[in-house]
């Protein structure tokens, strides 16, 4: 780490509140097999090594005591000086034992998920913030968290006037410290999850986040990438450009969007392979596209697959561009000898022989989580700016589709771009087929957010993984309209800021909280 190191630097996990609402103490409470006071000073080694990590409040049961100023570094312990006062007291008793260091890392101990990276980057950013600012804080789409960030030791003397005038509210750090608050597009490159801002507050909480997570992480489009595009193909492609700006003339390399072919085929056991389909798509993902192509399109379901290969290099002079999806039954060839041998990347159903054929095999959505809990409208509308967070590729390019599956929470669980909005689609679908985490029911907890306008097509894939919200930040055809009336689907179009237009079944969303300006449905 530049600039702040060593002695210079120490970190703070704050462990001693009193956990009402999660019923035990929050910093003995395991996640994938470590306590969260653990996982918490983990994290906080990570970013400030070798700076020194200490804890602050003894909860109730712990039989180690403070081991005070001597003590080996990794097992300091210090009580808090004001019991009972929250987080705010806590905050201040990280830094009066900061001694001469010039910053002090600070996290609450119930965030299960810290990157260090992410952790690492606060530091710096007051490091590199004017000499005024008291603390630089993780800042998300719910607001500035001031328990995880970066503090100025001389900030305490403020908190301690505030704590002795009987504040108790840590949101008055905001007001009462010149705080520079980390905007997520700023962190979130470094942690596409957001999962550095998870809190946990009550079992519901943490059993919800573990789901999130164990399915977000399997899911994750590091996970099956390896073998399905070769060397180097999944970077987005430089070329030498001319750039007139204003006048003047500019020459530079730029970044540009991958498109390549790729020939999806299936086959069952013993079977030699049947070519379903050829489509043009952004490099990467290639056998979570197939898959998800393969089960959007009806070929096969979730159950069928066995999993996907990349074409043979002794037979093939490029195998990355050829998938083959193994199924655990025969395939019938007649099934794909209606359809065209090459479809665009921006049509999803061009060899269809008619749009009643899609509409027919696919049954009405009527039972999934939102027809009992609905999803906030607020929420809904924060999701189209999480999805951009994530797009790594279109912050390079400017030119790649995406779309992303969220959790009624709002937390993104799997995203994936190309230069086909069918293939991003596609490909999510895919990933959980892949990683099997595919419920018996389908998809039906999760919400679908697309990157640009909602065609037919794309609700009928939808329907197919039997997606229960579909939104867009564009506009619905007629046809995608309809379809998603007669299939049960809640579609929702011009999803931006806090407005959008709810197309079909709106009973899936919760209007009641803030009053958003919406159209009226259909």
């Amino acid at each position: 780490m530049s600039g702040v190191r060593g002695a210079q630097l120490v970190g703070a996990v704050l462990a001693g509140g009193a956990s009402r609402r999660m019923g035990r103490d929050k910093a003995q409470l395991l996640v994938e097999g470590a306590t969260l006071l653990d996982r918490s000073r983990a994290a906080v080694a990570g970013a400030i090594d070798p700076g020194p990590v200490t804890t602050i409040g003894l909860p109730p049961d712990d039989e180690v005591a403070d081991a005070g100023p001597g003590a080996a570094d990794d097992h300091r312990r210090i009580p808090d000086h004001r019991p009972g006062a929250g987080p705010l007291a806590g905050l201040e008793t990280a830094l009066e034992h900061a001694g001469d260091t010039e910053v002090v890392l600070v996290v609450g101990v119930d965030h299960p998920w810290l990157s260090p990276a992410v952790l690492a980057f606060l530091v710096r950013a007051l490091h590199d913030a004017p000499g005024h600012v008291d603390a630089a804080v993780l800042g998300t789409g719910e607001g500035p968290q001031p328990l995880i960030g970066a503090y100025r030791p001389r900030a305490r003397a403020v908190l301690g006037r505030l704590l002795d005038g009987g504040e108790r509210r840590l949101m008055a750090v905001l007001d009462h410290l010149d705080v520079e608050v980390v905007a997520p597009a700023r962190w979130r490159p470094l942690d596409p999850l957001g999962a550095s801002a998870v809190d946990v507050d009550d079992p519901a909480d943490l059993e919800e986040a573990v789901s999130w997570y164990s399915r977000a992480r399997a899911t994750a489009a590091d996970r099956h990438e390896a073998g399905g595009s070769g060397p180097g193909r999944t970077a987005a492609p430089r070329i030498a450009v001319t750039r007139v700006r204003d006048g003047c003339v500019e020459h530079a390399d730029d970044t540009v969007v991958g498109e390549e072919p790729l020939e999806i085929r299936a086959a069952g056991p013993g079977q030699d392979p049947v070519t379903l389909v050829t489509t043009l798509r952004t490099p990467g993902h290639e056998r979570e596209l197939a898959v998800g192509w393969v089960l959007a399109d009806g070929v096969a379901t979730a159950a069928d697959v066995l999993g996907a290969r990349i074409g043979d290099p002794l037979q093939l002079a490029r195998p990355e561009d050829t998938v083959t999806v193994e199924l655990r039954g025969h395939l019938d060839p007649g099934l794909v000898a209606h359809r065209h041998a090459l479809a665009t990347a921006s049509c999803g159903v061009c060899g269809r022989a008619t749009i009643d054929e899609v509409v027919a095999r696919v049954p009405p959505l009527t039972d999934d989580p939102f027809t009992e809990t609905p999803m906030a409208w607020g929420t809904l509308t924060k999701l189209p700016d999480e999805l951009r967070l994530a797009q790594a590729r279109f912050q390079a390019t400017g030119g790649l589709h995406a779309t992303g599956l969220f959790a009624p929470t709002g937390r993104l669980v799997t995203i994936r771009e190309d230069v086909g909005r069918h293939n991003a689609l596609d490909a999510v679908i895919g990933a959980h087929a892949l990683a099997g985490v595919w419920p018996a029911d389908g998809l039906g907890d999760l919400v679908c957010v697309l990157s640009g306008r909602i065609g037919f097509e794309l609700v009928a894939k939808a329907a197919v993984a039997r997606l229960p919200i579909v939104c867009g930040i564009g506009a619905a055809s007629d046809l995608a309209v309809r379809t998603a009336d007669r299939l049960g689907i809640t579609l929702v179009g011009f999803l931006r800021g806090a407005s959008g237009t709810i197309y079909t079944h709106p009973q899936r969303i919760d209007l009641a909280t803030s009053g958003p300006p919406v159209a009226a449905p259909r």
